[in-house]
């Protein structure tokens, strides 16, 4: 079983500016979200599995995607064994679209974004990622997930959006068409995704 997360909201989100690599702190409204998940997250999961170890956090090492989990790590008390930084569910790469708005994006590359809306699967970014470089990078860490275990993923929305769609086996086309919004836990089991929490 999944708990997919997105980190939440950050001052570049605020701005409507593409992340990526790159990085921003989380908002006041961002801290009331992580404090959300974690609350949430507290009535869901027994204690003793925590303790136990039968509860993983995994998350992307990005700063923005830490400072959430850490919220999570604290409500939950995860012990230090059981939280892993992984590399595979950093954000997607945008290259030299980080740090723009998409209106600041359309007048320096005029007609990209109409361009990739149509196979956001395969278009790459300039200097920057494509969707199915994002599959390569997590098909092999969802692969790797022990069965037996509830791992809680913090991680980003293309990330999100690209596990969402392997895991239900989508259209590549429908992975670009997927929302995470800030204040929502996706739930990953036996091949069926929930919306178990809206977090406010």
């Amino acid at each position: 079983m999944i708990y997919l997360l997105r980190h939440a909201e950050t001052e570049w989100n605020f701005q409507l500016r593409k992340q990526g690599l790159d990085d921003s702190p989380l908002t006041e409204k961002g801290i009331e979200q992580a404090e959300a998940y974690g609350a949430s997250l507290s009535e869901l999961l027994e204690k003793t599995d925590i303790e136990r170890g039968n509860v993983v956090l995994h998350s992307s090492p990005l700063g923005r995607t830490r400072a959430t989990a850490q919220f999570l790590i604290e409500a939950l008390e995860v012990p230090d064994q059981h939280i892993h930084y992984e590399p595979r569910l950093i954000e997607f790469d945008y290259g030299h679209w980080s740090g723009l708005t998409n209106e600041e994006i359309e007048a320096q590359y005029p007609g990209a974004l109409a361009s990739r809306e149509l196979d956001k699967w395969h278009y790459t970014v300039p200097n920057g990622e494509s969707y199915q470089d994002v599959e390569r990078k997590v098909s092999d860490w969802l692969a790797e997930l022990p069965a037996e275990k509830t791992i809680l993923a913090v991680t980003h929305s293309v990330v999100s959006r690209v596990i969402r769609a392997m895991y239900l086996d989508l259209h590549k086309h429908q992975a670009g068409l997927l929302e995470h919004p800030q204040n929502t836990i996706f739930r990953l089991d036996d091949g069926e995704i929930d919306t178990i929490c809206v977090c406010e």
